[in-house]
């Protein structure tokens, strides 16, 4: 159940020359007059109206709304509500490098991670699912109102293969079962796992920790060194294995994989969501959709301005052979009518998590500003909910401006159904922020 109401009192040191509340106001009813209402599936927004707000949830949308209780009221002059932004893949537990995150105080890394977490929000993203990482204690501090950021879905402790995708090993390290003591955090961030009794295991001690879903790599990655692209990492039956630990708590795995084997074994294994997909071939993409399986990926748009064209690292020719598959699995997702999930993967620095608003236009490639925008609340909010009872806020849908709704809302100048690219100017084009029923930016 959802631990904390919108009436609950956060102390937020933010900037009130930006319009930024000291203290969030959410202790009496608000009505928001006068705006122009998407709600996140419609071709487009209403015509004006009002929508009351009452307590963390959408109580009515309609036109001459009122409260019989105190009642706070907000003009937005026309402009246009949108359902808060959902980022559906980031990492909001590394916002420094993972090799300086290994050695760095835990505490060190947490107060980086609330930095960030809060930055987001002020980007006017309300949602957002940590797809790796020790992220449920900043979950629970924002939830409780001891930091302020956007609500966390988090997928906890990662299960790899030995030499797989998380295997984060130097040359010279022991595994796990030869005695190795990995530090605290990288203890928190991934569980070797091999065949199908380990892998149990592993997914059930993810769960333990307050996972709301299960993330496993399938695949080769960009950011590991000891694993090529192509190789595909578990089997089938270690693969059904998680998926089978997961499903008895009542949720879902997610898995990492860019190639057809690592998918279609993920596909075999009932695996509903595919992180990344980047060289994916049309067949693939089309068993995927007869599946019913969800494709989580990302322009990858940010990656370009690190790597060199004539980059001979093996990281930089990992990064190089996924961005050359973005267009052609973008595109042919597209033309079989298979929703992309918005996400970013981003982690690392404050550079990379600044940057990430950027997908909005990077996106627009493939898709119009409408579909990138419905991808970003609506689509990723059918993620959100296939964690079932795992779901930490189940008193309404995200995503959504309707009646009954979390009220986690934007209100933005310009019509970003038209030109989604104005998000990437928050400060400017983002002008109030209300997540729960709390407003934590209003510059109207």
């Amino acid at each position: 159940m959802k631990i904390i109401s919108a009436a609950l009192s956060v102390s937020v040191l933010l900037f009130p020359a930006l319009g930024i509340s000291q203290q969030p106001a959410a202790k009496s009813d608000v009505v928001i007059r006068n705006v122009r209402v998407w709600d996140g599936n419609a071709r487009n927004p209403t015509e004006p109206q009002d929508i009351l707000v009452s307590g963390a949830m959408i109580k009515a949308i309609g036109t001459g709304l009122a409260s019989p209780g105190p009642i706070e009221v907000i003009d937005g002059a026309g402009r246009i509500a949108i359902p808060g932004i959902i980022e559906a893949h980031t990492h909001i537990m590394l916002p420094i490098s993972p090799s300086d995150a290994r050695q760095a105080d835990p505490a060190y890394v947490a107060v980086r991670a609330a930095q960030e977490a809060r930055a987001m929000l002020l980007r006017g993203w309300t949602t957002i699912r940590d797809m790796g990482g020790p992220s449920q204690g900043l979950a629970r501090a924002i939830d409780e109102g001891h930091t302020v950021g956007p609500r966390i879905y988090s997928a906890g402790i990662y299960i790899s293969q030995t030499s797989g995708h998380g295997d984060a090993r130097g040359l010279n390290d022991l595994h796990p079962n030869m005695g190795a003591s990995p530090n605290a955090l990288t203890n928190r961030f991934v569980l070797i796992a091999d065949g199908p009794a380990e892998v149990t295991r592993a997914v059930r001690e993810s769960l333990r920790h307050g996972a709301t879903s299960i993330k496993v790599m399938a695949g080769g990655g960009i950011s590991s060194d000891y694993d090529p692209i192509d190789t595909v990492q578990y089997s089938v039956e270690e693969l059904r294995a998680a998926v089978v630990a997961a499903e008895q708590w009542n949720t879902y795995v997610s898995v990492h994989a860019y190639t057809d084997a690592a998918v279609r074994n993920a596909l075999e294994a009932g695996v509903k969501v595919i992180e990344h997909g980047h060289l994916l071939s049309e067949e693939t993409l089309q068993l995927l959709k007869s599946k019913g399986a969800y494709l989580s990926s990302q322009s990858f748009g940010f990656v370009r301005t690190y790597v060199r064209p004539d980059a001979a690292s093996d990281r930089g020719g990992k990064a190089l052979m996924v961005l050359d598959g973005v267009d052609n699995m973008m595109t042919s997702a597209k033309r079989l009518g298979i929703p992309v999930a918005f996400g970013t993967d981003s982690f690392g620095s404050s550079q990379v998590f600044e940057g990430a608003v950027k997908e909005f236009g990077y996106r627009l490639k493939w898709f119009s500003s409408a579909e990138i925008l419905k991808q970003a609340t609506s689509i990723n909010a059918r993620l959100l909910a296939l964690t079932g009872p795992r779901n930490p806020y189940q008193e309404g849908p995200l995503g959504v401006l309707v009646e009954g709704a979390y009220a986690d809302l934007l209100i933005v100048d310009g019509n970003p159904l038209e030109d989604v690219a104005l998000l990437e100017d928050y400060e400017s084009n983002i002008r109030l922020i209300m997540k729960d029923g709390v407003v934590y930016k209003n510059t109207l």
